[in-house]
């Protein structure tokens, strides 16, 4: 190979490296209502081992770095399998900016006295949201959100670990409903 052919594969890669880097999601992008269904999947005993929930985001910036994200989730997994009970859950966590590029994390939350511990990262196109808390029955729960910008829609990758075992994954697709 010629010095001269080195010399441009370095100038193309170099390149690429930061047209990639340029390219890599705020947390602005994620900002607006989403709204999708989500395919669950229940792990160990259960009459529901599969269930179809509607779910919808909204991710609010503030002026300070943070955000509000809010979820609501109409989940359809008990009663009789036939014709389920519709239940709706409803969660808003205030992330405030972390020291480090791209981390927040909820104030307050102590597991010990059943409050969660909230953090939120930004990987690329990624806001992974990790919940850590310990349940009423003493179990130390853990369970991650993953949401990737996919062109116009927003991918959802959930995971519920109870005690060290995956009890639940869940993944759909989430469409922009407003700004």
């Amino acid at each position: 190979m010629t010095v001269r052919f080195l010399q441009h594969l370095a100038v193309a890669v170099g390149f690429i490296v930061g047209s990639a880097a340029a390219e890599a999601a705020g947390i602005g992008d994620f900002a607006g209502q989403w709204v999708g269904k989500v395919t669950v999947e229940t792990l160990g005993p259960t009459d529901f081992p599969t269930s179809v929930r509607d779910s919808g985001v909204t991710l609010t910036p503030d002026d300070k770095g943070g955000f509000t994200l809010e979820w609501s989730t109409a989940k359809r997994e008990t009663g009789d399998p036939e014709d389920p009970t519709e239940k709706v859950a409803d969660t808003q966590v205030v992330f405030v900016k972390d020291e480090a590029a791209n981390r927040w994390h909820a104030e307050g939350g102590d597991p010990a006295k059943g409050q969660p511990l909230w953090y939120a990262r930004l990987d690329e196109e990624t806001l992974i949201v990790t919940g850590f808390a310990r349940l009423e029955e003493g179990q130390a729960q853990l369970q991650t959100w993953r949401r990737t910008l996919e062109g116009e829609s927003l991918g959802l990758s959930y995971t519920r670990v109870l005690d060290g075992v995956l009890t639940r994954r869940a993944s759909g697709a989430l469409t922009r409903f407003a700004p």
